[in-house]
């Protein structure tokens, strides 16, 4: 993320007393490009030396990178204005951009190029040669938005402990692991509120299904068990920076990960500038790392803003009241309740609490937004988000599979 200038700070009202401050949003998006009649583009990525509209995983899968805002509004502006100057310029071509997370029909693996690199950078085509080797090219073509969310400075003054220790490198980091925790404990709401990728072309799974509507199992494939995971559950240890980046280092010791980057998980901690664990060790957390964010097909830039208002809602709320520490066995459990709240049927679906009570997920999702409203008070962006839970045909997933019933033919590119 590129840094810009700041406007004012903002503030949250909640009924905890003083108002909360609200912190800076960068936004990515990965996208994969098509042709006028749906399928996977075989041209060249059109933006050679644009850092803000680069390739990704594959040369037909764009990312688009904001830089920092101090609103959910104004980065999804520049989002919108990004994609649509991506859009303006593969239009010429008779292309256009996915609207889903899902990848539309497959016809074999030469329908997904792995992203050329040279020179310098060759080791970046090494690295994908390894990953499509590894977990397959079709895994790699889901795709999603990551929300990186800075803490405001005014916060570090409000939380308990901070007053004194507000610009202590060391402190800003504990809160940061502390929040990183408290969002692998309670990130399964976003799943459950956010995911918007039920349904994709049978080719996703075998070319024998290539042409068939497959309605999954999952309101987020992606997100799901059989989704966006290392094929090991990762333990992490949080009680400092260093701890923290050993954790992930030893896994990259052993050869059970490439390097840092591979860890697949939904929650990341990263520095400012080059996002190796090194810099991250030397100078700090800088962003939060949020990577379980369906694209939202219903939306202009894929992302709805009572939905980025939201998870922002939810970090301020954790920084606030979350004082826990995840166990092994915690972390195991989490894992778990990430995967099953990306589920269809959120009412068989379980969500584990710490003592290992299991609740559907539905009625864990409503009790926890019970809290958010018990802590901000009344909320447009809450009770928005309680009408997914408490009406039929409000998840994103649920309207979508409404417009795939009867094994219609998909049409991704005009959302319907």
């Amino acid at each position: 993320m590129k840094k810009i200038e700041q406007k004012a700070a903002r503030e949250i009202t909640c009924r905890q007393g003083n108002a909360l401050p609200g912190g800076t949003f960068g936004l990515e998006r990965e996208t994969l490009r098509v042709t006028a009649e749906g399928n996977m583009a075989h041209t060249p990525h059109p933006f050679r030396d644009d850092k803000k509209i680069v390739k990704d995983f594959c040369e037909n899968q764009a990312e688009i990178n904001t830089g920092v805002h101090n609103s959910a509004g104004a980065a999804l502006k520049e989002l919108a204005e990004l994609s649509n100057r991506l859009s303006a310029e593969i239009e010429k071509r008779g292309e256009a951009l996915w609207l889903y997370s899902n990848p539309p029909l497959l016809k074999n693996a030469d329908d997904i190029p792995v992203a050329v690199y040279e020179g310098e950078q060759k080791d970046k085509y090494i690295y994908r040669l390894y990953l499509a080797e590894k977990y397959g090219k079709n895994k790699m073509t889901l795709s999603g938005i990551h929300v990186n969310y800075s803490l405001s400075e005014k916060m570090f003054r409000l939380i308990p402990g901070g007053s004194a220790q507000s610009t202590e490198l060391n402190y800003k980091n504990q809160t940061y692991l502390r929040l990183a925790q408290g969002l692998l404990e309670y990130g399964w709401i976003i799943n459950l509120l956010l995911s918007a990728s039920p349904v994709c072309d049978g080719s996703y799974f075998s070319a024998e299904r290539a042409g068939e509507t497959v309605i999954t199992d999952y309101a987020s494939l992606r997100c799901g068990k059989e989704g966006y995971w290392n094929n090991f559950t990762p333990i992490l240890f949080y009680d400092n920076i260093t701890a923290y980046t050993g954790s992930i280092q030893r896994y990259v010791n052993s050869g059970t990960l490439k390097g840092a980057s591979e860890l697949y998980y939904p929650i990341r901690l990263k520095p400012k500038g080059a996002n190796d664990l090194l810099n991250l060790v030397k100078n700090g957390v800088n962003h939060i790392e949020l990577r379980n964010i369906d694209i939202n097909p219903f939306s202009e830039t894929g992302l709805d803003e009572r939905d980025l208002e939201f998870i922002e809602l939810l970090i301020l709320w954790i920084v606030a009241e979350y004082r826990e520490k995840l166990t092994y066995k915690d972390q195991i459990r989490v894992t778990e309740n990430l995967k099953n709240a990306a589920l269809y049927d959120i009412d068989s679906a379980a969500v584990y609490s710490k003592n290992n009570k299991p609740e559907s997920a539905r009625t864990a999702g409503l009790r926890l937004l019970d809290e958010l409203k018990a802590f901000y008070g009344d909320n447009p962006v809450l009770n928005y988000q309680c009408r997914k839970l408490s009406e039929n045909g409000i998840r994103y997933a649920e309207k979508i599979c409404e417009c795939f019933q009867d094994n219609r033919p998909l049409d991704f590119i005009t959302p319907k």
